[in-house]
């Protein structure tokens, strides 16, 4: 089975933010090299701009909120500090929890998205972790949408076509 074009858009942001935190590259440039390469490999990534928009955009809303977003992941995960994460973990959850801030997608589906590449490029303990934690969030932040002034500031990025 092949992925959709929106999945291989959240591997190349994870894939980049990887290799940005493991090796210093900027996510952006990595994201862009990794881009290119999908768009020679993958005939169907050629002009679908939703998908590449909402990388890029995803990229930046993570690098522009990245402390916001760890300490989501460190109140709802306490005992495991986020310098103690899997890399690749701690990335998925970042991406799912920019997506939970500023998508229109259901949190549930936001949710089994991460769960999903948790199960393909985590550890055994992997998608359990990152399920618990992203339901976590993604109650807190129903909560704090139901309760003005308390939410996050919200970006939208441009819409993303499947």
């Amino acid at each position: 089975m092949t992925d959709s074009v929106m999945r291989v858009a959240r591997i190349i942001v994870i894939e980049a933010l990887y290799e940005s935190e493991t090796s210093g590259h900027s996510a952006p440039e990595a994201f862009e090299r990794r881009l290119s390469a999908a768009i020679e490999s993958d005939p169907r990534m050629t002009g679908r701009e939703g998908p590449v928009e909402f990388g890029r955009a995803a990229i930046r809303g993570i690098e522009d909120c990245h402390s916001a977003i760890d300490a989501y992941i460190a109140d709802a995960a306490p005992r495991y500090p986020i310098a103690t994460l899997a890399v690749v973990d701690r990335n998925i959850l970042r991406l799912a929890i920019w997506e939970l801030l500023t998508e229109e997608s259901a949190a549930a589906a936001v949710v089994n998205e991460a769960v999903e590449m948790a199960r393909r490029y985590g550890g055994e303990s992997s998608p359990r972790f990152v399920n618990g934690v992203l339901r976590t969030i993604s109650q807190r932040i129903e909560r704090e949408r139901a309760t003005p002034g308390e939410a996050e500031p919200q970006t939208h990025p441009p819409s993303h076509e499947e």
